[in-house]
């Protein structure tokens, strides 16, 4: 028996480097997207740590874009769940354009990015 499973699942944990960005269409449907940093730690071959960084695009529509917008902001760590796309457009000169993002489903904020001194007193007195 043959049995066709397509499976295309991201599982993302890193640091956001930027805050997020809302774009609306015109007829009201919003996406946000920001970029995730993920690194990894290796030995090379003499022993000495180092360590690659690979950045991603995210991208959340509908409920989810609007649950970003109020929670992310730039540094905080992430989870994000979802599934990897490959897309392509033509640009305004011509040349086709090949782009990878995630498209995300669920995000788990881990560690909320800290704010700076006295922001937190600023908002504090804010709500009083």
């Amino acid at each position: 028996m043959y049995v066709e499973c397509y499976v295309n699942k991201a599982i993302l944990l890193g640091n956001v480097g930027a805050d997020p960005q809302e774009h609306t269409f015109d007829n009201g449907a919003k996406v946000v997207s920001f970029p995730l940093a993920t690194s990894r730690r290796y030995k090379d071959g003499s022993g000495n740590i180092l360590e690659q960084t690979a950045w991603h695009k995210v991208k959340f529509t509908g409920d989810n874009a609007e649950k970003v917008m109020r929670l992310v902001k730039k540094s905080a760590a992430v989870q994000v769940d979802g599934s990897i796309r490959y897309d392509f457009y033509t640009n305004k000169d011509g040349v086709e354009i090949h782009t990878t993002t995630i498209q995300g489903e669920t995000i788990r904020v881990v560690a909320f990015a800290k704010r700076p001194e006295g922001e937190a007193a600023k908002e504090g007195a804010e709500e009083n």
